[in-house]
């Protein structure tokens, strides 16, 4: 009885663990903590030595210390410690996770599809849970008794379109309003991710998957209802880049215009966001006539401006780690960015944080870093690894977290 309790612990704990995980990802921020720590646990009942084969295999676990380690080099010429020790407080499962991996256990190895299935199933059920109280948000009882639906929050929005209302983010089925687990950006990924999960499953089966492709259909659908424009784009690029891997690499042309016409569709659906539209706009105005920013201007864009010129100004070290917050602050105080300074807001844009923080050798690092990951992806051929890499290279160009707590 005892021998059995031991090897379900060390082998089977760590895998059901692993299920329970990556279900919590998309559904809980507030107890996932707990179900680290218990993915922790399991890594060290299974802990067994550790037999390197193939040094290449590890050369990924170098970058998480650098970047970890040159934060902490980074207090020493912060003022401000408390606020830089947070930061590498939060940063603990960059330095972590990683290394976790290594105490993987055979059966979470064997069984990685099953694993990954879960994951595109806790996406959906926190799809499904967050449109049924989207709708219940919807229905009211208006002065007559009598049942109505209103899928918007203001009531100036009456005329417009529920494609419209969606688009401008006024209704309970758009943005944060729909997304009430995670960030729409953060939840975008989980749900892009997901797509590409399904794309490896059909790609690797000879079976035809009627509800593998019925599932693609409905999380591209409900990456436009989440509004995240960082998240809209960054799932347009990896659509298009998967329709050239079908074409040039595998010869299904059917397949290649079939996603090629979804991808059209998506990114009429995209630019049809008056937001995007403005934004393209005056991008391009600043890039060929050199236009300034005004202040109806998109308030990224000024913060991409206030980073870039923190950036040049601290341009080999940065900043420091701890003193991010204050510089950008009186930046914004500069420009008389109001709502920058009430949220506390950050660059928005994971690069340009780094490079505020720790200037070209952050950045450096950083980018070596990601580079790194697809190489090695696309020299194994790994298509989930790869797709892992894009969708965090693209996704940390255009957002980064909202605001530092």
């Amino acid at each position: 009885m005892l021998l059995k309790i031991k090897n379900f612990f060390r082998s089977n704990f760590q895998y059901y663990i692993f299920i329970i995980l990556v279900l919590a990802i998309p559904l809980t921020k507030k107890y996932l903590p707990y179900v680290m720590f218990l993915w922790v646990l399991s890594g060290v009942i299974s802990i067994r030595s550790l037999k390197i084969k193939d040094y290449k295999s590890y050369i990924l676990l170098i970058f998480p210390f650098l970047f970890y380690l040159i934060h902490a080099i980074g207090l020493f010429y912060s003022d401000n410690l408390k606020s830089g020790l947070f930061d590498l407080e939060v940063k603990l499962s960059i330095l972590f996770v990683p290394f976790m991996a290594l105490l993987i256990t055979e059966k979470v190895r064997v069984n990685y599809r099953i694993v990954l299935k879960f994951f595109v199933f806790g996406n959906f059920i926190a799809s499904i849970v967050c449109l049924v109280f989207a709708f219940n948000n919807s229905i009211n009882v208006n002065d007559f008794g009598k049942i109505v639906f209103e899928s918007s929050r203001w009531s100036d929005t009456i005329n417009l379109s529920f494609f419209q209302l969606v688009n401008q983010r006024y209704s309970y089925f758009s943005y944060s309003y729909l997304s009430f687990f995670h960030h729409s950006t953060y939840f975008s990924v989980y749900i892009i991710f997901s797509v590409v999960i399904l794309a490896y499953l059909i790609r690797s089966s000879k079976k035809r998957h009627i509800l593998y492709y019925s599932l693609i259909l409905y999380f591209s659908i409900f990456i436009w209802l989440l509004g995240s424009r960082a998240g809209e784009i960054t799932y347009l690029i990896s659509f298009f880049s998967f329709f050239l891997i079908v074409i040039l690499q595998y010869k299904k042309y059917w397949i290649g215009i079939g996603v090629l016409i979804m991808g059209v569709v998506l990114t009429v659906l995209v630019l049809t966001n008056s937001q995007i539209n403005k934004n393209i706009k005056e991008t391009t105005n600043i890039i060929e006539n050199n236009q300034a920013l005004s202040k109806d201007s998109d308030i990224r864009l000024w913060l991409w401006k206030s980073g870039i010129e923190v950036f040049n100004d601290n341009l080999l070290f940065g900043v420091g780690t701890g003193d991010i917050d204050e510089v950008m602050k009186k930046k914004y105080q500069d420009y008389d960015l109001t709502e920058a300074q009430e949220h506390n807001l950050n660059a928005h844009n994971q690069y340009l944080d780094v490079a505020v923080k720790l200037g070209l050798v952050g950045l450096v690092l950083i980018f070596a870093w990601i580079i790194t990951i697809l190489v090695i992806a696309i020299r194994r051929k790994q298509f989930l690894f790869f797709y892992f890499g894009l969708i965090l290279f693209i996704i940390s160009m255009l957002n980064t977290i909202v605001h530092r707590i």
